[in-house]
């Protein structure tokens, strides 16, 4: 039966289109939440070529998601299984939305948990040196709010792990304070590091290297995004714009990547190309500072979960009711509906969080 002929199947297929093309626009697999949401809407055992009808994707496309969501290693618990005299492979999966929002919000803030507790050994060297220059200014304070910040991610990784079952029960935010209190001690303890010893040939450029080195270690080893980050903070720790030849002496990255990197961080408007009278050479420089970069992240997925709660009340659930189908069906679509919009308003809500968190 064609989506014409079933207005319900119709608007499923038009929910999971939104609601894929929004976790695009959050940096996720379109496709795998697609898949991944068709599966939770239904709550049965649904086969293949249900999937393909509810979702519109190719059997290859449905074929390689079932294959990455029933994998082990997977944070959602898809099943594959079989009916009896039935030779078709059916899934299901048992994640009711609050489930899934919990999932999401642990992934999200260990993801976002880098530590960057090596910056305790650069702070002294860099106050060592001497004179005390803009440039050296720049770094210490660059390193410092990175510091701060990785303190206030440790402060809401903790309250989530405390706090999230509450919160996804009752939509109320119990206070963060002594969270942030406590990790504001950690920070302050942490600040007294043994005394290291500062060898006299130290220099600025030696400093900002072994930052770089020390980011490597701990980042994700995938190159492509190593590079990102490596060349994005690259262009952090400078006062100045920077020619790529300068970045690829301070990441170790090659040409190549640098020149691909640099592409992607002006194409998306992170990076601006910056031209010099009477110099043909191409610099670069941020477009906004650390600090705005961070906050502007979470101020994005907040939009994007305003525009779906947005979309559900306004299209999808009055549509719904203009549907003359099979109750039992349409109650239930209904309630996995009204999940997305309680569970949606509480991730607005904790962005909200997250934004006075940072911004304080």
């Amino acid at each position: 039966m064609s989506n014409n002929q079933d207005p319900l199947l119709s608007l499923k297929n038009d929910y999971l289109t939104f609601i894929a093309q929004a976790n695009k626009s959050l940096g996720y697999n379109p496709y795998l939440k697609g898949v991944l949401f068709a599966l939770m809407s239904e709550g049965i055992l649904i086969s293949q070529e249900q999937i393909m009808r509810l979702t519109g994707y190719s059997r290859s496309m449905v074929s390689e998601i079932l294959t990455e969501l029933t994998d082990f290693s997977s944070r959602f618990p898809v099943r594959e299984t079989r009916k009896p005299g039935d030779k078709k492979k059916y899934y299901s999966c048992s994640l009711s939305f609050v489930q899934y929002t919990k999932i999401l919000a642990k992934t999200n803030l260990e993801s976002s948990e880098t530590s960057y507790e090596f910056i305790d050994a650069l702070l002294p060297r860099l106050d060592a040196l001497f004179p005390q220059t803009p440039d050296i200014k720049h770094v210490y304070d660059l390193l410092s709010f990175l510091k701060s910040t990785y303190y206030s991610v440790k402060a809401l990784i903790t309250y989530v792990e405390d706090q999230l079952d509450s919160i996804l029960e009752t939509g109320n935010f119990p206070d963060i304070n002594p969270y942030i209190k406590k990790t504001l001690e950690e920070n302050k303890r942490s600040s007294h590091v043994p005394e290291i010893e500062i060898p006299d040939s130290d220099t600025l450029p030696q400093i900002k290297h072994d930052f770089i080195s020390y980011l490597q270690d701990v980042i994700p080893p995938s190159g492509k995004q190593r590079d990102l980050i490596t060349t994005y903070f690259g262009l952090y720790l400078e006062r100045e714009p920077v020619t790529q030849e300068q970045l690829g002496e301070l990441s170790g990255a090659s040409r190549t990547a640098i020149s691909e990197t640099l592409s992607l961080l002006t194409k998306i408007r992170s990076a601006k190309l910056v031209k010099k009278p009477k110099d043909r050479k191409k610099y670069y420089s941020p477009i906004i500072s650390m600090a705005d970069y961070s906050l502007l992240k979470y101020t994005n997925q907040k939009r994007v979960f305003t525009q779906i709660k947005s979309g559900i009340n306004s299209e999808i659930l009055p549509e719904l009711q203009r549907i003359t189908a099979n109750e039992k069906e349409k109650n239930k679509f209904e309630k996995f509906l009204n999940e997305n919009l309680y569970c949606y308003q509480i991730l607005e809500d904790f962005i909200s969080l997250m934004y006075q968190t940072f911004s304080q």
